[in-house]
């Protein structure tokens, strides 16, 4: 049989070109930093992503496509996982084209927007420095300067805020979970804590790892218990959370309980949070215009993560507040994870 040499010399550069395309190796999602500021009722948005090779078709719908031109890229792709997906709320289909519908900010993106928000922070911050030091020094009236951290960080920055911005369920809703998730090129240096939240969102935990804490059924019913009894009479429950250094031998809570009152702690809270809040609303159509985020609500949520934690930076810096000794080690400081807990009377959002 005869051949066409060229033609065949071709087609090789082609089927050459065709393999590198397909063995390009998308960047692995553990290297990345994605946040979930997420209320589940079931499955949580990174049990969509991790199985198989999702991540990598997340990824690359940040381009629409069909089905067919993912696997032309290379890209192994079925219809159950596109399926799974759509159920959890990534990806979107429209005029038979498939796209991610989580923002997944690239490397020069990530840099943009934590300098913009570094920008906005430190604006923040030069004006509300007197009020912050204010709420530190009332805390440590309260008996409570080992938790100034959580305090500030869970209470106030990552708990009462959100009243004042967007709550979950007002940013979108999932099969399974609501609010938003988004995918950044790289984690952050600095410390970037979070805060969970146990029974009816009144035992809340500030973590840098969320394994430091008892299990959530154990966590539960602590909350369960003080939200009855104001302390833990469950006497199992009791040697469960000793080791933690959470209660003592007659279940008296030794983290602090938040009582719904016009106080001081509360009306600093307050003026606090009006303060950021102004200042934060006034910026985040640059995040919309500059990042193509359509949802003004995520890029909300997307800007405050980043300005929330430069504010904890700036306050560790300044040594107005400092990090607890468990976030240093866990293991040695196990019995210090009640000054990284506190109760509130009412639950965190009301």
């Amino acid at each position: 049989m005869k051949y066409n040499s060229n033609s065949l010399l071709l087609l090789i550069l082609l089927s050459v070109s065709t393999m590198i395309k397909a063995q390009t190796p998308i960047r692995p999602y553990s290297q990345w930093e994605a946040t979930q500021f997420i209320a589940v009722n079931g499955h949580q948005p990174e049990d969509y992503v991790m199985p198989d090779n999702n991540w990598e078709i997340l990824y690359n719908l940040r381009t629409p496509r069909t089905l067919i031109e993912l696997r032309e890229m290379g890209i192994k792709c079925s219809d159950s996982q596109l399926l799974l997906l759509e159920v959890g709320g990534l990806i979107s289909k429209t005029k038979g084209k498939w796209k991610t519908t989580i923002p997944i900010l690239d490397k020069e993106q990530t840099h943009s927007l934590r300098s913009l928000s570094k920008e906005i922070a430190e604006s923040m911050y030069a004006k509300t420095k007197a009020d912050f030091i204010s709420l530190t020094q009332t805390i440590s009236k309260m008996g409570f300067k080992n938790n100034t951290l959580s305090l500030v960080f869970s209470y106030l920055l990552d708990g009462r805020m959100w009243t004042k911005l967007v709550l979950f369920e007002d940013v979108d809703n999932h099969t399974s979970w609501s609010g938003c998730y988004w995918v950044l090129y790289e984690p952050r240096n600095d410390l970037a804590c979070g805060t969970n939240g146990f029974g009816e969102q009144n035992l809340i935990l500030t973590y840098v790892n969320s394994d430091i804490a008892p299990s959530s059924n154990i966590m539960d019913h602590c909350a369960d218990e003080i939200a009855k009894f104001g302390k833990i009479a469950d006497t199992q429950l009791i040697s469960q959370l000793k080791p933690y250094g959470l209660v003592d031998n007659n279940g008296n809570v030794l983290f602090p309980i938040i009582k719904k009152q016009q106080d001081s702690f509360h009306q600093i809270n307050e003026k606090l949070a009006n303060s950021i809040s102004t200042e934060l609303k006034n910026n985040r159509k640059y995040l919309t215009d500059q990042y193509g985020i359509d949802n003004e609500k995520v890029a909300m949520v997307m800007l405050y993560h980043e300005v929330m934690w430069t504010l904890v930076d700036n306050l560790i810096q300044d040594k107005i507040i400092s990090i607890p000794a468990i976030f240093k080690d866990e293991k040695a400081n196990k019995k210090r994870l009640n000054e990284v807990l506190f109760f509130i009377e009412g639950g965190l959002m009301q």
